[in-house]
């Protein structure tokens, strides 16, 4: 699916878009929330479930993401809060709890690689990740990895 930035963002009604992923249009709502909209359909982001059709964005790079997102506070400061608001935690479990194959799981890694403070936040699903069977070695010795950075010890060793 295709992710693009929208610059300037695009404001309609009381959202302001900054990010189309295929016909999904992700932003922020009124009260600050972030939000998309399908066709007519508005779904406020609330837990894991509702971050599924943002997968996409694990794509495109959490650094080129959050530069997008301060690029558009730039020309409507109101914005500012939605960097710190971003449901980067849920985005994350959702990628690491639904997945059946290494794909959104290794993309999700990046993104923790980029800002290791999560890693104590997502150690119930990195630990579940960790037992699945499907998992290949490639994806165990990053989630060790990422979780040794951070000196946490939340795995028993084999």
């Amino acid at each position: 699916m295709k992710t693009q930035m929208i610059f300037p963002p695009l404001v309609e009604l009381q959202n302001t878009w900054l990010v189309n992923i295929g016909q999904i249009k992700l932003g922020v709502g009124p009260t600050g929330e972030w939000c998309f909209r399908v066709g007519q359909r508005m779904v406020t982001i609330s837990k894991p479930d509702d971050t599924m059709p943002l997968l996409p964005l694990l794509e495109i790079g959490r650094t080129e993401f959050y530069d997008h997102v301060r690029r558009g506070v730039q020309v409507r400061p109101e914005l500012a809060e939605a960097v710190r608001s971003f449901p980067e935690v849920l985005l994350l479990k959702f990628a690491f709890e639904s997945s059946v194959s290494d794909y959104w799981p290794l993309k999700a890694m990046d993104w923790l690689d980029l800002n290791s403070d999560l890693v104590s936040e997502l150690r119930g699903e990195l630990r579940t990740l960790q037992s699945q069977g499907w998992v290949a070695q490639r994806l165990r010795q990053r989630v060790d990895a990422a979780v040794n950075r951070c000196g946490e010890a939340i795995f028993t060793k084999r």
